[in-house]
């Protein structure tokens, strides 16, 4: 007994989904969504760039039920002559046509996808293993609508700008004001580039720490960049592990900060 059409139809749709959706999903593997501030501070000065696990166990779990429906294909389905039947009409087998037909093209994500969306008919034939097709594409494709959904996490935007406070700021996308989690004092997005500037003079920081504090100031430099520019000798430590802020934004005014 097979799936009915319009529950196949819709389950291929399902997948078809699923594989416009695979890159914003992995972009949603860094929070942020990818537009977070890179080289957030971490223990010891160095760069962290946090994953998210529930992104990851999906694209996973997404990634091993398409393998397994790709497999089922590979066992099940008889590759074709793509010659037109040149070879055929030579008694050349399947197997050694140039152009030959395989039912999956590709072990990468998320072409196989498109492979096993493509060949829904093969699945939904069958009333046993066409149930779970078309399960699995109606949850995953609900799950990732969810996931995608969800507001991204805040921004870290630096430290607070009161005297004592250790108050670490952050801000959602789309928005300019925010209040201190520690001691409540509010901040706009512009007095946080003012108090940068007034601090580059004396600001001493770790290298992960100025690649945070370029970005709020509108400077976009990689932490592979700065470690250049360390290792060059053009940004020298002023103490140890410590660089002045002054001396990276000199670097990158002068053409653009490149090393």
């Amino acid at each position: 007994m097979s799936i009915d059409r319009v529950v196949a139809l819709g389950a291929r749709d399902d997948w078809l989904w699923l594989v416009s959706k695979w890159p914003e999903l992995r972009n949603r593997l860094r929070p942020g969504g990818g537009n977070a501030l890179s080289g957030m501070p971490g223990a010891g000065g160095e760069s962290v760039i946090p994953i998210d696990v529930h992104v990851s166990d999906l694209l996973e779990e997404i990634t091993q039920s398409a393998r397994f429906y790709g497999r089922v294909l590979l066992d099940e389905v008889v590759p074709l002559h793509g010659c037109n039947d040149a070879c055929y009409a030579d008694g050349v087998p399947v197997e050694e046509c140039p152009d030959i037909q395989r039912p999956v093209t590709t072990s990468f994500m998320p072409g196989l996808l498109v492979d096993v969306a493509t060949r829904y008919g093969h699945f939904t034939e069958q009333d046993d293993i066409g149930l779970a097709f078309c399960d699995d594409a109606s949850d995953y494709r609900e799950r990732v609508r969810k996931t995608l959904e969800r507001p991204a996490p805040a921004v870290y935007v630096g430290p607070c700008r009161v005297r004592d406070c250790d108050g670490e700021l952050y801000l959602r996308d789309g928005r300019d004001a925010g209040t201190c989690k520690v001691c409540g004092e509010a901040f706009t997005m512009a007095e946080q580039r003012e108090f940068l500037n007034v601090e580059l003079d004396s600001a001493l920081r770790t290298r992960s720490e100025i690649v945070v504090a370029l970005k709020i100031l509108g400077h976009t430099v990689q932490r592979s960049t700065l470690d250049k520019w360390v290792q060059r000798g053009r940004l020298v430590e002023a103490e140890d592990g410590l660089f002045r802020l002054a001396d990276a934004m000199v670097l990158v005014e002068r053409k653009g900060g490149v090393a």
